[in-house]
């Protein structure tokens, strides 16, 4: 059996004699979320997913004093990290080196980390942390350039270098917060994911991350605002309006051909246009169809003009017809 890459080893505190620590995390189901410790001075929930070389997890806490929590970390690894709730930073240290990374909340960061203990200092507070593992290969997601800020991080990692790096951090707000719980939505569904679906979710936050650091280092190009305003636009009217999106009507609200447009956007991120469009549009008709709302009227609210239409886009996207789909969301209740 593969052990895990880094373990929660301590806390600044009696941890055995007054807390509750549940087994090792491969003899847990994934995707579960379980207590690790609560006492009066700490309450701590972890989540943990692995599927193949690929690990998601995400710590929720609560402490009421000033408190050390320590994780060994078992090999070199990458991971993408983030805080999203909580008032206070979060203080990363390593024994025997002075550096020490103050993680702002509401903000993402890569992390190098070495084979090595890390310990995290608390405030008084709640907090929560979200993270995956990053295999080196994953950093070049569909050949799409300009993660050279990453150079480091890479480096330390291919070199197994002793001391922690830490990327430029960036500001993680809303659309993090709804990638992450489309993520929770699948581990809601059924615990063991495939690979694929937190392969997606994690170059979503990839290129998202990009984004942000790009634009905090002045280093995105008019052309990536532009495929950012395109993308914003198709998604807005998706959510927003029954009428079926048009490429070339998002290029003439850009001022720009379509096919230029697509060009730029192709070479940002490995797909077209009209994939984006189309797995936007699938997200709104799955969630609808989950309201058990008839498929006429979803076809219709995504703006198909016939049925026949709708349940050919549905099931060249997803390999099952929308009624298919209905009844293994909503399973039919024996008659017995």
């Amino acid at each position: 059996m593969q052990t895990e890459s880094f373990k929660l080893i301590e806390a600044e505190m009696d941890f055995v004699s007054k807390s509750t620590l549940t087994k090792s995390f491969h003899q847990r189901l994934p995707g579960s979320r379980n207590r690790l410790l609560c006492n009066n001075q700490i309450r701590l929930f972890e989540e943990y997913l692995q599927t193949s070389d690929l690990e998601s997890y995400s710590y929720q806490l609560e402490v009421t004093s000033p408190t050390t929590i320590k994780f060994e970390i078992r090999s070199p690894q990458t991971h993408l990290l983030y805080h999203l709730a909580g008032r206070n930073p979060i203080q990363y240290s390593q024994p025997q080196v002075e550096d020490e990374f103050i993680f702002r909340p509401r903000h993402g960061a890569f992390f190098y980390a070495p084979k090595t203990e890390i310990a995290l200092k608390f405030e008084p507070g709640r907090y929560h942390i979200q993270g995956f593992t990053l295999p080196l290969d994953l950093l070049n997601i569909g050949s799409v350039p300009g993660f050279g800020y990453l150079a480091g991080l890479i480096a330390a990692h291919k070199g197994k270098l002793a001391q922690y790096r830490v990327s430029l951090d960036f500001a993680a707000m809303e659309q993090t917060r709804r990638i992450f719980a489309e993520l929770t939505e699948e581990l809601n569904k059924k615990p063991l994911i495939p690979k694929s679906v937190i392969l997606h979710k994690i170059q979503d936050l990839l290129l998202l991350s990009k984004n942000k650091m790009m634009r905090a280092v002045g280093l995105l190009s008019h052309h990536d605002l532009l495929v950012e305003q395109a993308r914003a636009l198709i998604s807005k009217r998706i959510a927003e309006t029954e009428e079926m999106v048009l490429i070339t009507d998002i290029a003439d609200s850009l001022h720009i051909q379509e096919d230029q447009l697509n060009r730029y956007h192709t070479q940002r991120y490995g797909e077209t246009l009209l994939q984006y469009r189309n797995r936007e549009l699938l997200k709104k008709a799955k969630h609808l169809l989950r309201q058990k709302l008839r498929v006429q009227i979803v076809s219709d609210l995504c703006g198909f003009g016939q049925i026949s239409s709708f349940s050919r886009f549905f099931k060249n996207e997803t390999g099952l017809s929308p009624i298919e789909f209905k009844h293994q969301e909503h399973p039919p209740k024996n008659s017995s």
